[in-house]
């Protein structure tokens, strides 16, 4: 089983990519383990000077729900045309400490669902950005923005989370199983250790070069 964690870059109570977060498993491998990620509201704006040895208590556990994670699947709305404030501000904690940032070498796949009819894609586009430069691997295809969300997300009678966008649902599908791959494989993680390996390599002390030859 692979542990994936859901996480809503949105604080509204009737949030419609925390509603879209609930309506994955039925697309997903059977073989995710789903974690909810909730506190983000409760974190402090990032202080460098608060981020000690013992950082607020929000932050430890933001930072220990995705370090246990294997992979994560990201929600966001967007916001002027980027990400919201309250992700960067969550990504920025789970960014450190540099030497063993909780968010890197992970799976990770982003979507977005949106009242509007063409909007989404610059803010999508943003948060898969600031993921990969963190030494993860963001699934790039396809991107999945749900227009017109208030429409395309309902509840059953029982009151189980319904996505009525069919061709939503298909490519979600596709990403999710994308995500089931990468993880089987562990691919993100391998990247990030060659990137260690490779970067401790280039700083190692070198040899000094050899005299050159007496002519």
């Amino acid at each position: 089983m692979h542990r994936v964690l859901m996480l809503s870059g949105s604080l509204r109570e009737d949030s419609l990519n925390s509603r879209l977060l609930r309506c994955l498993p039925p697309l997903a491998p059977t073989t995710f383990d789903w974690r909810s990620c909730d506190g983000l509201a409760e974190l402090p704006l990032y202080d460098q000077d608060a981020d000690t040895a013992t950082p607020p208590p929000p932050v430890t556990r933001l930072r220990r729900a995705l370090a246990e994670a294997d992979g994560l699947v990201i929600a966001t709305p967007e916001f002027n045309h980027s990400l919201p404030g309250v992700l960067k501000n969550a990504i920025d904690w789970a960014s450190r400490p540099k030497d063993a940032p909780a968010l890197t070498g992970k799976a990770i796949v982003v979507l977005t669902a949106t009242p509007a009819r063409a909007r989404g894609y610059r803010g999508l586009a943003d948060t898969a950005a600031m993921l990969n430069e963190l030494g993860n691997i963001v699934v790039p295809q396809p991107q999945v923005v749900v227009h017109q969300a208030h429409r395309a997300l309902a509840d059953d009678e029982f009151g189980a989370p319904l996505l009525l966008d069919r061709e939503a649902a298909r490519l979600i599908r596709v990403q999710l199983h994308v995500l089931g791959d990468l993880l089987a494989h562990d691919h993100a993680g391998t990247l990030l250790r060659s990137i260690r390996r490779h970067s401790a390599r280039a700083t190692a002390p070198q040899p000094p070069p050899l005299p050159a030859p007496a002519a």
